[in-house]
């Protein structure tokens, strides 16, 4: 039993001075990380056309159609005190058919920082705010994420429609920072 102890306490001390003799060395790196600004916008194709037709009853104004059919998404970084906008316009020499105008709603499916929407506008040449206080953001890419973009056809003036009038328009949706 004596020779036993002594054995195994032999043992503990050689692996003890091997430790020292062998010591033990680290290294240090230093990792640099950094978040870039990122601004970046896309939309899920085109909506559907916007046809004025008959009402149901004779003397009724036509119906004013819409699609809902289409988001904008997009990714953005900003700074702790910074926000961004997407913004609509469209081309100087497009127009709504005789008798209408086109209006255009955004609306945030509502996940964090995604922003607000800045309600109905009527498009024109003019860039304006469809969407504000947006943050550090990903709506992500299925087919329903980001701000639903619903596009209506008023009709304002039915004396002014002409019968098979028809009007393509090219919208410019911007994601930029908020001034």
């Amino acid at each position: 039993m004596k020779t036993l102890k002594a054995l195994t306490v032999g043992v503990v001390s050689a692996l003890g001075i091997a430790g020292f003799v062998f010591g033990v060395s680290t290294a240090t790196q230093t990792v640099t990380m950094q978040v870039n600004a990122i601004c970046v916008l896309a939309v899920t194709g085109n909506p559907s056309t916007l046809t004025v037709s008959a009402p149901a009853t004779g003397g009724q104004t036509p119906s004013n159609p819409s699609s809902n059919t289409t988001y904008a998404q997009y990714t953005s970084t900003v700074g702790a005190s910074q926000t961004r906008k997407i913004t609509a316009a469209w081309g100087g020499s497009d127009a709504a058919p005789a008798g209408c105008s086109l209006k255009l709603t955004a609306t945030p499916s509502g996940g964090t920082n995604q922003g607000t929407s800045a309600g109905l506008i009527t498009m024109s040449a003019t860039a304006q705010d469809v969407v504000t206080t947006i943050r550090s953001c990903a709506t992500g890419t299925s087919a329903s994420n980001g701000a639903q973009l619903t596009y209506t056809l008023s009709v304002d003036t039915v004396t002014s429609l002409v019968a098979s009038e028809s009007k393509s328009a090219t919208v410019t949706l911007t994601l930029t920072d908020a001034a």
